[in-house]
């Protein structure tokens, strides 16, 4: 959160600063506007995943968020992408990230988790210890705003266990899963 605020505000003395230092100018030549090829180069780093669970609840999500909830930690080993979108939310973590990589997911092995909770409902890798995930990172670059880069990836989960107080007690599997998010980047 400490982080979140450090970025707003040094947003707003930036725009301050812009707006401040280019008021009194007249008869400058602008170069073409050019539109951001993508959601990182804006003034708001969005953070979005597409998944489908499928089984006996099947359903297509689209969870988006402009909130920078996912992390790198501990040497960046520690690896969370966290997206919270309303009532939807989505998290992925384990240890042992190294960059961008194929890695499977085991509570048991790596603390691996995937959780994906809607309303009240939820389906939980770690509720069956035994069971993997899926988890390709295809890329984790920098961005211009310090400690915060820009991560897409993919994920799949074969069984994904309902959670107890689900009104239906059936595991769903998650194929083609997707992400392009903002992650800190901590110690």
């Amino acid at each position: 959160m400490k982080d979140q605020w450090r970025l707003y505000l040094s947003l707003i003395i930036s725009i301050a600063c812009f707006t401040s230092c280019t008021a009194g100018t007249k008869d400058v030549a602008a170069g073409p506007v050019v539109p951001p090829t993508s959601l990182y180069t804006a003034a708001v780093a969005w953070s979005q995943a597409t998944f489908s669970l499928s089984g006996a609840t099947p359903q297509s999500y689209r969870l988006r968020s402009t909130a920078t909830l996912s992390k790198l930690r501990h040497g960046h080993k520690e690896f969370t992408i966290d997206i919270v979108d309303a009532e939807r939310s989505l998290i992925i973590v384990f240890y042992g990230y190294s960059g961008p990589a194929t890695y499977t997911l085991t509570n048991q092995v790596n603390g691996g988790d995937v959780r994906i909770a809607s309303g009240k409902q939820y389906w939980d890798l770690a509720l069956i210890p035994s069971l993997s995930c899926a988890l390709i990172i295809r890329s984790d670059t920098p961005t211009t705003s310090p400690g915060i880069n820009h991560m897409r990836g993919q994920f799949t989960c074969p069984t994904l266990p309902a959670g107890h107080s689900n009104i239906s007690q059936h595991a769903v599997a998650i194929d083609k899963g997707q992400f392009d998010i903002s992650i800190l980047v901590e110690s």
